[in-house]
């Protein structure tokens, strides 16, 4: 796990953190699937909802916005890890369409099953 920084870091700890081998590789890995359909972002989700129920019950609005959270967070090409609306917003907008695409993916995949089993 990289050392952490916070939002009391100066700039230039910021930058040297984001631009560490371990943190590149973190932001690399946090949309690649490391067992079966999990990712690491999987694994950040879980630890925000522990329990089934309450990941079945966020929102699309909290997981997009979770998500947006930790993209800033390690984005080595964002300097930043201050969260404001205008850093975010874009961030939420593009997770939303992608929540919306999976969902649409699931759909298809049990639209199919049902018609072909």
């Amino acid at each position: 796990m990289p050392p952490i920084v916070n939002s009391q870091s100066s700039v230039s700890d910021i930058r040297r953190w984001k631009g560490r081998p371990e943190v590149k590789r973190c932001y690399k890995k946090l949309f690649k699937k490391i067992n079966g359909d999990e990712s690491a972002m999987t694994k950040i989700i879980e630890r925000l909802w522990p329990k089934k129920h309450e990941r079945e019950n966020a929102s699309k609005i909290q997981m997009a916005f979770a998500i947006s959270i930790v993209v800033i967070y390690l984005n080595p090409n964002n300097h930043i890890i201050q969260v404001n609306e205008q850093t975010i917003k874009p961030l939420i907008i593009k997770s939303m369409v992608s929540l919306f695409l999976n969902f649409i993916q699931t759909i298809k995949c049990v639209m199919f099953e049902c018609v072909f089993n």
